[in-house]
């Protein structure tokens, strides 16, 4: 037995072009008075909470926002280093980061180097 469903008024998403009902459209995240489904709609989201950044020195600065939770958690080279509580946009929260992140990096190289012109001029490390 063959079941047909009918729409009232049947509209392709412009995303996917995935045809359903108008009245199950939702409105996009990014773009004011545009409609897709709700399966791209939470692709979309899924996408606008995480990102990935590079750090002066190649690390791959991965991040994602869990908007239940309102935490940022934030890995380097895909290890978890970071989950922070993230009650502003989660991008301005990331930038914070890698500037926090970035001066520690680059302590870490200058100790580095300190401790190698040390040892080299028989110094104490």
């Amino acid at each position: 037995m063959s079941y047909s469903f009918e729409m009232d008024m049947p509209t392709p998403c412009p995303r996917c072009g995935v045809v359903v009902d108008l009245h199950d459209m939702v409105s996009h995240p990014n773009e004011f008075k545009s409609l897709v489904c709700e399966s791209c709609h939470d692709a979309i989201e899924a996408e606008n909470n995480q990102g990935l950044a590079i750090d002066s020195y190649g690390n791959k600065i991965a991040w994602e926002y869990l908007p239940d939770e309102e935490l940022l958690e934030i890995c380097a080279n895909g290890e978890l280093i970071a989950t922070w509580l993230c009650e502003d946009e989660p991008e301005d929260s990331i930038k914070a980061f890698m500037v926090i992140w970035n001066k520690a990096q680059a302590m870490v190289v200058w100790n580095k180097a300190q401790a190698l012109v040390t040892s080299e001029q028989g110094g104490d490390i």
